[in-house]
């Protein structure tokens, strides 16, 4: 079943053709990556011009990176609702992770093009590399700037941290991605949780009422 892009298009007939190909574009990349992916498939499973995917589009690349882009936006807008539903600073850097992982489990296919293909695509895409990942960072960012300013941990370098936090789950749905037979990401959660909570000198005890739902 061919996916679709989260979210839904508000544009014309213009924004309706670009959104297609973008949509079609996805499918490709996600089946055969970056490099196996041809623009004239992505044209015809959009079932438009190829005129038209110019008209939007002047490259294969310019057509991965504009999917990258709008992939990286939608899902931390997604990860960034749940994250507004919690209150309490360990709840919400509980959502912030939870919906990480989340995300990537309900969504594999986007995970592999935001998390592996972007990487693998060659250095031409350092660039989108790096927005993607500052793009998660900085969900994470705000939530631990936040609890160091409400006193739930102590005062602490939070963009480095967010970062680092970001490469440890990076690390581990990569893994994951790579390896049909991992075990459930969901399974790892609790003790990713520890270990991130605890390197930014989280009061474990009482952030153990948050819930965590596999």
């Amino acid at each position: 079943m061919a996916l679709r892009l989260p979210g839904r298009a508000r544009d014309g007939r213009k924004g309706a053709t670009r959104r297609a190909l973008l949509e079609a574009a996805l499918n490709v990349f996600g089946e055969k990556g970056y490099h196996g992916a041809a623009v004239d498939e992505i044209v015809s499973r959009a079932g438009r011009s190829k005129g038209a995917a110019y008209f939007h589009f002047a490259s294969k690349e310019a057509i991965f990176r504009a999917l990258v882009r709008e992939l990286a936006g939608q899902l931390v807008g997604r990860i960034q609702r749940e994250i507004d539903a919690a209150s309490a600073p360990s709840e919400r850097l509980d959502a912030a992770l939870l919906a990480l992982i989340d995300i990537f489990v309900k969504h594999r296919m986007l995970a592999r093009i935001v998390l592996i293909e972007v990487a693998g695509a060659g250095r031409a895409f350092s660039e989108d590399l790096i927005f993607v990942r500052r793009q998660f960072a900085a969900v994470i960012d705000r939530e631990l700037h936040a609890a160091a300013r409400s006193g739930a941990i102590p005062p602490c370098d939070t963009t480095l941290i967010a970062t680092a936090w970001f490469g440890a789950l990076n690390e581990v749905v990569v893994h994951w991605l790579h390896n049909p037979t991992a075990a459930p990401l969901h399974a790892s959660y609790p003790s990713l949780r520890r270990l991130l909570l605890q390197s930014v000198g989280f009061r474990l005890a009482e952030a153990e009422g948050a819930a965590v739902h596999a």
